[in-house]
């Protein structure tokens, strides 16, 4: 880790020199005394026959004289004062630029949002507008074209009524009405077998069939299959954007059939539309409308501006990308590493963290990171080989090699955040330190945080200045425990299902063959996830498990985290419950939709492929209650504790989303001391950050 942190300081200093020393001659005007030969005019006068004649002639001379020279001497060139425009001729002080969460997008012009589009560049962020959104800050929900939160129209939840706001227009100057929503509708429940998105079945499984209409220009009402509490989370943002797209029907209605249109230049109902892309997919260029504060969510601004143009661009891999945040080319990155933000932080004093205390980062995100196993397919399938490899697993040595300890781990499936944390890990706590495997061992290691952090000072040279101080701030920072790291306890539950060492200390299966299993990680599109891969499998070949590493591309990372016949174990951000509504994420954690280990058809449910039936019932009686209630909490305690006995989700840690920002051009971005919204440039509450942003005024 110190070796990869010399080395891209060593290249920020190269890269830093050249350009120094690459920098334009200066022209010096100066002001000096010479000795010149000038020619002089004058007048004389000659005698030609007898007549005065006057004439002029030129003489030359030589005079001293101060003159003003130009003398070249090179110097490092003088910032311009003109504003420095980005490559896409936009004045980079208008222009908030942000690195893209993943790399090249494989479908640049589909901005269908009904389909499978593309969904990482800045449409679920800028473009659309949601019924209603969540205050990442506080977690309560508001109205965006809503004009208040839903309503319930009968005693068991399955009718409500929609009130919007008024004078909300799209883009091309057309009033968005309730006939939007009813079309939107419509056209989800016709179109449902052709339409690609991954909201479509979410929502004809919910919304009755035909069970809407329209009451007046800005009223509707709506019948839900079941009772319906997550009503607003439903057909509004659950967490990072909405199932729930709402498309322009004077648009789409023109169309022969909407599930072939691309909507290239969409008509958008958020203050941005679609100004230029590029056609390979590594960025895309979003302007401002005119009319922008009868947008979506123009109401939101309180001071009368946001940024003239937004840029989502691939900046390139993180080797090369990192010059170009020191040379304040753009504004906020994505999942960079920690030592390449130390790197640049060195590099320039406008670059800042989450938070200036340890892990330094927000850990908020609704999703974890976790291993995605095939639970389907041997030797998955036994619980044996799931806790084997859990405790096979050197977390510690990974959280300090990947990521310089700056980890919040958690061993439930769930993020330990202050929303969740009091209402389902406080209370799993006791469980935690009894539970035992089926051989009475207990795994639980409640000294994990404090054994962390004395290594963190050992070997990283941690201070106590950069720590939480007490115990329970550290707790909060870094998590309340994990497994622990037990490979002979590991290898005994290895053994009991046939899988033996052989004798080179590497684990083989029942049939003698060398036991390699293949983990699945992004590319250089998410360098945290990739690095804690290797990480994870360095660990595991530490203890015998031979285990190999494929790194694919976003579009191929989703596939094989969807697909049986593709996957054995990937690692994934899975389980995101951003409120404490766990079925936003858990209402398809049903027997019915497990396949067959080599499926080939992406799951429509059910992402674990987790077979628990008492999981399935326990699914089924929380659609029935209100989503406030205890009796609601405690039985997502009871599911959460079936994820631990079967281990069908290894959870690792709360994401550790590195985003670093670049303060030159623009302040005032969520931090740990400021925080109005969670800092992710991928989730549709963006838009807070973008209403909140200041210009610096730097040219």
């Amino acid at each position: 880790m110190k070796r990869n942190l010399w080395k891209i300081l060593a290249t920020l200093v190269v890269l830093s020199t050249l350009i120094a020393g690459c920098a334009t001659a200066t022209p010096e005007t100066i002001k000096e005394v010479v000795t010149q030969v000038v020619e002089v005019e004058k007048e004389v006068t000659r005698i030609v026959a007898g007549t005065p004649v006057f004439e002029k002639v030129v003489e030359t001379k030589i005079v001293e004289k101060e003159v003003v020279v130009e003398k070249e001497k090179v110097v490092t060139a003088t910032p311009e004062t003109k504003a420095k425009m980005t490559d896409l001729g936009t004045p980079r002080n208008d222009t908030l630029v942000v690195q893209t969460f993943d790399t090249k997008s494989p479908r640049p012009d589909l901005h269908n949002p009904l389909m499978d589009y593309d969904l990482w560049r800045g449409f679920r962020e800028l473009a659309w507008g949601y019924l209603w959104e969540i205050d990442t800050g506080t977690g309560e929900r508001y109205p965006e074209v809503a004009a208040e939160m839903p309503e319930p129209l009968n005693d068991e939840y399955t009718k409500f009524r929609i009130t919007l706001k008024e004078g909300i227009y799209w883009s091309d100057g057309v009033e968005f009405t309730a006939d939007d929503v009813i079309y939107t509708l419509d056209t989800i429940f016709r179109y449902r077998d052709k339409l690609t998105n991954f909201g479509v079945p979410a929502i004809t499984s919910y919304v009755k069939e035909g069970g809407w209409k329209k009451i007046g220009d800005y009223t509707l009402e709506v019948e839900t299959v079941n009772p319906a509490y997550d009503f607003a989370a439903r057909l509004g943002v659950s967490n990072w954007g909405s199932w729930f797209k709402i498309v322009p029907k004077h648009v789409f209605e023109q169309q022969e059939d909407v599930s072939t249109f691309r909507n290239t230049h969409p008509v958008t109902l958020g203050p941005y539309t679609v100004k230029e892309f590029d056609p390979s997919g590594f960025w895309i260029l979003w302007e401002r409308r005119e009319d922008w504060k009868r947008s979506a969510w123009g109401w939101m601004d309180k001071d009368g501006y946001i940024p003239q143009y937004i840029l989502y661009k691939y900046m390139g891999p993180e080797e090369t990308r990192t010059m170009a945040f020191v040379l304040n080319e753009y504004d906020v990155d994505t999942f960079m590493s920690p030592e390449s933000i130390k790197a640049c932080q060195s590099r320039n004093e406008y670059i800042t963290t989450f938070s200036g205390e340890l892990p330094y980062h927000n850990m908020d995100d609704a999703a974890e990171y976790g291993l995605l196993m095939n639970l389907q397919k041997p030797p998955f399938d036994k619980l044996e080989v799931r806790w084997g490899l859990a405790l096979s697993l050197d977390l510690k040595s990974v959280a300090i090699n990947a990521l310089s300890g700056e980890v919040k781990v958690t061993p439930l499936a769930m993020t330990d955040t202050p929303i969740l944390r009091p209402v389902y890990f406080e209370p799993l706590l006791p469980w935690l330190r009894e539970f035992e495997l089926p051989d009475g061992y207990k795994p639980f290691d409640e000294n994990f945080v404090p054994d962390l952090v004395a290594r963190l000072k050992e070997e990283v040279g941690v201070s106590e200045s950069e720590l939480p101080q007490g115990e329970e701030a550290l707790s909060e920072a870094f998590g309340f425990g994990w497994w622990k790291y037990d490979p002979e306890e590991a290898e005994k539950l290895f053994n009991s299902v046939g899988i033996t060492k052989n004798a080179d200390g590497n684990y083989v299966l029942p049939d003698g063959t060398l036991w390699e299993p293949e983990l699945v990680t992004p590319g250089e599109w998410n360098k945290v996830m990739q690095r804690l891969s290797f990480s994870i499998a360095d660990s595991w070949r530490e203890s015998g498990i031979q285990a190999k590493v494929r790194q694919v591309d976003n579009a191929e990372w989703g596939v094989v985290y969807t697909t049986n016949a593709q996957r054995e174990m990937i690692i994934s951000y899975s389980n995101a419950n951003f409120s404490t509504n766990y079925l936003r994420d858990w209402r398809n954690l049903r027997v019915k939709y497990v396949q067959p280990a080599d499926a080939t058809e992406p799951n429509s449910g059910n992402v674990f492929q987790w077979e628990n039936e008492t999981v399935d019932a326990l699914v089924e009686q929380a659609t029935h209650l209100p989503q406030a209630s205890e009796e609601f909490y405690e039985i997502g305690r009871s599911i959460l504790k079936e994820f631990v006995k079967d281990m069908a989700y290894l959870a690792i840690m709360d994401i550790p989303t590195t985003i670093p920002t670049n303060e030159y051009y623009w302040t005032n971005f969520p931090k740990a001391d400021n925080y109005y919204a969670v800092p992710y440039t991928w989730w549709s509450e963006f838009r807070e950050t973008v209403v909140n942003v200041k210009p610096t005024g730097r040219q």
